[in-house]
């Protein structure tokens, strides 16, 4: 089980960001998006502003950023947690192990649906195992992943309070190598 720990890190991780590349015009209060472009004039609502500000940050690698993009009370919950983690002092933990195991990792949103204070986004995060602690399987390094992802992300007073992540998590672990 030590072993499988890096690579709950590097899950957890991907699960909880993106780069958004396309935006929309909002107008209803739900806004859906897909891959492409909108008009120069468009004003996004705070919501989409502050999850593209994380998925940017999560890009860069920019673990300040990101914490200061999530509420103190922030709920984190995904598959491999069993129980939801709270509080933004827990990004860099999740995701610098992630950064120093896969330094290439990146996110791409294909769509997301805007409805007031919540964004449903659908992801791919790709990345390669590059870097292994002593107790990780050598079979790891090198191995090359691509998970698609689904999360929900609640936006309250320009904070991220809630970021809830689905994904295949045995696909994942297969990817790497940890998992038939």
């Amino acid at each position: 089980m030590k072993k499988l720990f890096p690579a709950l890190f590097l899950l957890l991780g991907i699960t909880l960001a993106c780069e958004q590349k396309t935006t929309a015009t909002d107008e209803s209060a739900e806004t859906i998006v897909t891959s492409g472009t909108a008009p120069a004039d468009t004003i996004e609502p705070e919501a989409v502003k502050v999850m593209q500000a994380m998925f940017d940050a999560f890009n860069r690698h920019d673990l300040d950023a990101m914490q200061a993009l999530y509420a103190d009370s922030a709920v984190f919950m995904s598959p491999e947690m069993p129980e939801p983690v709270i509080g933004a002092h827990h990004v860099k933990a999740i995701y610098g192990p992630l950064f120093e195991m896969a330094p290439n990792v990146k996110d791409e949103v294909l769509h997301y649906i805007h409805n007031g204070d919540e964004i449903a986004v659908e992801f791919v995060s790709t990345g390669t195992v590059e870097n292994i602690s002593p107790d990780d399987p050598t079979g790891m390094k090198g191995k090359t992943f691509e998970l698609k992802i689904f999360a929900r992300l609640k936006i309250k007073d320009g904070k991220i309070i809630e970021d809830i992540s689905y994904f295949d998590q045995l696909a994942f672990l297969q990817q790497v190598g940890l998992a038939e």
